[in-house]
């Protein structure tokens, strides 16, 4: 890969990751809700999710993905239950007294970004963009492009969460704080409904 494609990669793993999604508000409203010490787990589990999706796209199950057909309906269903069911464990953090919910933890997090639409649409644009016809070895490929989307979840996850510690200190445990965090459950589910129609 010459430097020219690595540096367009580069900017596209920083906007794709950047930018709000499932992960990211999931861990911002965790941050807000519990403080990056709890969030950290999580965001480590979702890293090795997407580790596993990225090498899964790269070693072939990306054409078969987008090829359509019963396993991508059966994702898309997959996907916005469980979304669905985070969404209400963010919110159910928030409407119950502080320890009566329990909070998202390791295993939670691990599917967080193999069932996010728009980690496999992220995923799938830049191996077919950066990586499908480059004249590399698959497994150079695969390596590239899990480090880079591994590097750039694990910044922006943990800046969303440091971002929802900061709510947190600016609004105390009040009912603004709890209005913020249901929004922000809202918002991720909005998002993945909105991804699942592209």
């Amino acid at each position: 890969m010459d430097w020219t494609t690595f540096g367009a990669f580069a900017v596209f793993v920083i906007v794709m990751t950047g930018t709000p999604g499932p992960g990211n508000l999931t861990f911002m409203a965790i941050g807000a809700s519990a403080g990056y010490r709890t969030a950290f787990p999580v965001i480590i589990a979702s890293q090795i999710g997407s580790f596993a999706l990225n090498m899964s796209v790269a070693f072939g199950l990306g054409q078969i993905m987008a090829q359509g057909g019963p396993l991508v309906n059966l994702f898309k269903l997959a996907s916005m239950m469980y979304m669905s069911w985070l969404a209400w464990r963010i919110i159910s953090m928030n409407i119950n007294p502080r320890g009566d919910a329990a909070l998202p933890g390791f295993w939670e997090g691990l599917l967080i970004h193999p069932l996010s639409p728009k980690t496999w649409a992220m995923s799938l644009v830049a191996f077919a963009s950066f990586f499908a016809a480059n004249g590399q070895g698959s497994v150079q490929n695969a390596v590239l492009l899990t480090a880079g989307f591994f590097v750039g979840g694990m910044v922006f996850h943990s800046l969303y969460a440091f971002a929802g510690v900061s709510i947190l200190k600016i609004l105390g445990e009040g009912r603004t704080l709890r209005i913020i965090t249901i929004f922000m459950a809202i918002a991720m589910l909005g998002a993945t409904a909105w991804s699942l129609m592209l």
